[in-house]
């Protein structure tokens, strides 16, 4: 399962379950067990983290991190930084601040209890970012959430 997806149709452009399915579950993948947990409406929240939750622990987490210190689509300035950090669903809708679509992330508890999370950063800004998250309040830099604990793999560029 994706830890966060944009909540558009899954034939969408910017839609990852199709890159998913178009690139990873192919061949002998394609037997794998995917699970897309996006809710058809915000009433559905609760069924679709109920599908979820016996997946849960998560074995192994790749999270990636944007310059702003957001990991898993929870935003430092979205008005869902709080519920998505502080949930007990395994899931949270959140709204993006730069107004593009909004999306489903697995909540925070279930981000931190993965029993293995790597974070995956590119570049000297990120690295920054990152340096300064691990300061920082996680409603300030939800990345910080997710550190302790965490392998951090940076590349430079």
């Amino acid at each position: 399962m994706l830890t966060d997806e944009r909540r558009v149709p899954e034939d969408h452009e910017r839609s990852n379950t199709r890159l998913i399915r178009e690139r990873l579950l192919i061949g002998a993948a394609a037997a794998a067990n995917y699970i897309n947990y996006i809710p058809q409406t915000d009433a559905d929240l609760d069924a679709m983290s109920r599908k979820v939750a016996p997946h849960l622990p998560v074995s192994v987490m790749l999270l990636g991190m944007g310059a702003d210190m957001h990991t898993a689509s929870i935003f430092p300035n979205s008005p869902d930084v709080q519920t998505a950090l502080g949930t007990d669903l395994a899931l949270a809708l959140v709204q993006p601040p730069d107004g593009l679509e909004p999306r489903v992330t697995l909540s925070g508890h279930v981000l931190h209890g993965a029993m293995a999370r790597h974070i995956v950063i590119i570049g000297d800004e990120k690295r920054a970012a990152l340096e300064r998250a691990k300061g920082l309040d996680p409603q300030d830099a939800p990345v910080a959430a997710v550190l302790a604990g965490s392998t951090v793999h940076w590349a430079k560029e």
